[in-house]
């Protein structure tokens, strides 16, 4: 660190951005360089610009003292994706960059700075009747559109449209030396970012790079109208095959939304964590969404008198959202669930889950721990429809051979699957154990969770024996064909990439990132 001071960074970082907004390494902003599952080296500075002419400095001061670069979202990452890997350099928190750029109604997109979270530009957008066809992740209230595309996001409308990022018209990026490049159609002069097939694809390759290519800092989404009628249904099932199998067939019939579905443990979780029947904010949120007086207050009474106790009966539950402009059109796709799920086996159960989950579609950060207050973390990765069942068994083959290491150890875990488009899924396990909040813990969550999280002993070997089930279900994953998704410097990408197309990205990160400044380690890139 003398040599740093020395060379007067933080001077010239402040004159950058202002003294404010420039931290050294142990001051009070080094919670940054954790994450919701692994600690990382101490950046040297921590700085959080204010716009991207502030960024573009940023990075050409770090490149010419010799120090890497770490873009940070909303750092609800659990794969060390912005987490540093070395102690001489700068993180860059991307939080004050949250501003919605502009929303084009004429043209049908919107663009963005990268703070932004999904919440917010969920709200801004429902204001004007319009929505992101695939719209963000439970975790929207705090995390940011540009980590969601650095690292991957799917959830809300996933089942219907895929990723968000395959809804990403255009970006503009922030690359190691400084400069500054557009992709898509707004590369073109004088033209608008309204689409993305303007030639070769550009945009492409900083989709899912960590920020290990470049650093976005503004990002266009196509837009959809908002449909004008949903409708949620759920079913609870004996056995994973038969709920599988109904996902599988709601995905290649196109008709849904949403289609996701949790074991007997995550819904006991879910349940618990959400108070669904004794949450009053969460009610009336349901009463709002309803579209009337009359219809809102009709949903909350249905969801009261379901309580809780249904979710008890079933191993498995799936959980539907059909939406459509026409209302004829939502009623059909509905039933065409119904007979599927009916034809494998499925019970209609209350619709409380999908109809909460809707109308707070993003929730409270206490979420990111157990009902208890426990630790949390996931771990997950897409499959195809036609491999799932295979990945299934084999993933809960492995979970049973860790069972008694798991009960001595107080962990728990939750499967929860759900198509992405027409032919993949994504299976995600979650993990809940004791153990102690850290750093990160402590900024996001509410006084209530922090003191039950507050209650549980630092457990060092609990935490390291998640780390071992993780790493062994990755793994496993690849071998059935599995994609991580997130992949930070965490999941496994360039062991199991064909050779070629990894010299090909690795060709790519040495012509915009010859010194390897840009997130040494994201993707396997040192």
């Amino acid at each position: 660190m003398a040599t740093l001071a020395e060379a007067g960074l933080y001077d010239r970082f402040a004159a950058i951005c202002g003294a404010e907004n420039v931290a050294r390494a142990g001051e009070d902003r080094d919670y940054m360089t954790r994450d919701i599952f692994y600690d990382g080296a101490s950046a040297a500075f921590i700085v959080s610009p204010r716009n991207k002419e502030e960024i573009v400095a940023i990075v050409r001061e770090a490149a010419a003292a010799g120090l890497a670069v770490f873009p940070r979202g909303g750092g609800m990452s659990y794969t060390k994706g912005y987490v540093p890997s070395v102690e001489q350099s700068v993180l860059i928190d991307l939080s004050a960059l949250d501003q919605i750029i502009t929303i084009d109604e004429a043209n049908m997109f919107v663009t963005v700075q990268p703070g932004v979270t999904w919440k917010q530009l969920y709200e801004a957008l429902r204001e004007k009747g319009l929505r992101l066809p695939a719209f963000g992740t439970m975790s929207g209230a705090k995390a940011t559109v540009g980590g969601g595309l650095s690292q991957g996001s799917i959830f809300y409308g996933s089942t219907q449209y895929g990723t968000t990022a395959d809804h990403v018209l255009g970006l503009e990026v922030v690359l190691a030396d400084g400069s500054l490049v557009r992709t898509g159609q707004a590369a073109m002069t004088g033209s608008k970012p309204y689409f993305r097939w303007h030639g070769p694809d550009l945009t492409g390759p900083f989709l899912g790079d960590c920020g290990a290519l470049g650093i976005k800092v503004e990002m266009t989404f196509r837009l959809i109208r908002w449909p004008e009628h949903m409708i949620t249904l759920s079913f609870g099932f004996d056995d994973f095959e038969s709920v599988w199998q109904a996902q599988n067939a709601i995905a290649r019939a196109g008709c849904t939304a949403d289609c996701f579905s949790f074991d007997a443990v995550l819904q006991s979780q879910l349940m618990e964590r959400n108070s669904l029947v004794q949450n009053v904010d969460a009610l009336r949120h349901v009463v709002s969404a309803g579209g009337s007086l009359f219809k809102g207050l009709k949903n909350a009474a249905k969801i009261v008198a379901g309580g809780k106790g249904f979710m008890n009966e079933s191993a498995y539950s799936m959980h539907v959202v059909v939406e459509h402009a026409l209302k004829a059109a939502a009623e059909a796709a509905a039933e065409e669930v119904r007979l599927i799920a009916t034809a494998q086996g499925g019970k209609p159960i209350p619709n409380s889950i999908p109809q909460v989950m809707r109308s707070t579609p993003f929730g409270s950060m206490d979420q990111v721990l157990g009902p208890s207050g426990e630790r949390w973390v996931p771990v997950h990765g897409f499959i195809a429809l036609s491999d799932g069942m295979e990945g299934m068994k084999r993933l809960l083959e492995l979970l049973a051979s860790y069972g008694p290491r798991m009960i001595e150890h107080g962990i728990l875990t939750g499967i929860l699957s759900n198509p992405v488009g027409a032919s993949a899924m994504i299976i995600e396990v979650l993990f809940y154990w004791p153990d102690s909040p850290h750093e990160l813990h402590e900024k996001i969550l509410s006084p209530r969770k922090l003191a039950q999280a507050r209650s549980f002993a630092s457990n060092p070997a609990a935490r390291a024996l998640v780390q071992e089930i993780r790493t062994a279900i990755l793994a496993m994953f690849a071998e059935v064909g599995t994609a991580p998704f997130g992949i930070g410097k965490v999941a496994p990408y360039k062991q199991n990439r064909d050779p070629a197309s990894y010299e090909v990205l690795e060709k790519i990160k040495t012509a915009l990132d010859p010194e390897r400044r840009l997130n040494p380690g994201a993707l396997g890139l040192s």
